[in-house]
């Protein structure tokens, strides 16, 4: 099963960035800090890749419900996002809140990196 490598790049780049700010902060703070930005991000990572892969499938098997597929994902996405954060305050006592906050922006600003890293950008030659 072939999947367009946009959706593997931007996936890829979004871990890869959430594992960095984990880094940072994890020199910066402690483990803990470094494991809540990893938590963070992956309640924003988990919901998106599991997007790109549905996505995928729609855009090869079914094209003509990929508009349907990206908002109902989009959508899921969102709310799956907000169930795994609801979750870590609940279950997770040693949350560092900034740490798991910091890794929720990382991958939510990952997409608009991906969109400046293109190649084919207008106005970037």
């Amino acid at each position: 099963m072939s999947v367009p490598s946009g959706f593997v790049a931007i996936v890829g780049l979004q871990a890869g960035l959430i594992v960095a700010a984990a880094l940072v902060m994890g020199a910066i703070f402690d483990a803990t800090a470094a494991w809540s930005t990893m938590a963070g991000g992956a309640a924003c990572w988990v919901p998106s890749a599991l997007f790109a892969w549905r996505l995928s499938l729609a855009l090869r098997y079914r094209p003509e419900h990929a508009a349907t597929v990206f908002f109902v994902g989009e959508f899921a996405k969102m709310l799956f996002t907000v169930l795994i954060l609801f979750a870590m305050a609940r279950v997770v006592d040693t949350i560092f809140w900034p740490g798991a906050v910091l890794g929720v922006i990382v991958a939510v600003k990952a997409n608009w990196l991906a969109l400046l890293l293109r190649r084919d950008s207008p106005g970037f030659d």
